[in-house]
C-alpha cells in the first residue's frame, strides 16, 4: 500500500510534473505576460485608468479613438469628460454623505 498509515492518496500531480518543457515555458510566458499587463496598468495614472475604463465601457480603446475623424473624436472626448465629471461629483457627494452619517 502507498500512502501514510495505510491511506492511499492516489496520483498527486503538479503542473511542472505533467507538462513537457515547451508547455511549461509557454505557461510561464503566459504568466509573465499577465504580470507585465498588470504592471503596465498599475503604472498608469488614475486619470488614464478611468479614461481606459470609460472607453472600454463604450466599446472603444485608444487606437479606435485615434482612428476617428477629429470632429467625432472631439465629441467622444467631450462626452467622456462630462460623464467622468458627473461620476466624480457623485462619488464625492456619496463620500460626504457617508462621513456625515458616521459622525452622527
Amino acid at each position: 500500500m502507498s500512502g501514510i498509515g495505510g491511506l492511499s492518496f492516489g496520483l498527486v500531480t503538479t503542473p511542472g510534473l505533467n507538462m513537457n518543457q515547451s508547455e511549461l515555458r509557454d505557461s510561464k510566458a503566459g504568466g509573465d505576460a499577465a504580470v507585465d499587463d498588470f504592471l503596465a496598468y498599475m503604472k498608469k495614472s488614475l486619470a488614464e485608468r478611468m479614461a481606459d475604463a470609460w472607453l472600454a465601457a463604450h466599446g472603444l480603446d485608444r487606437d479606435k479613438l485615434k482612428a476617428m475623424k477629429p470632429a467625432e473624436r472631439d465629441a467622444v472626448l467631450k462626452q467622456m469628460a462630462e460623464e467622468l465629471k458627473q461620476q466624480l461629483q457623485q462619488a464625492t457627494a456619496e463620500a460626504k454623505a457617508g462621513r456625515k452619517t458616521e459622525a452622527a
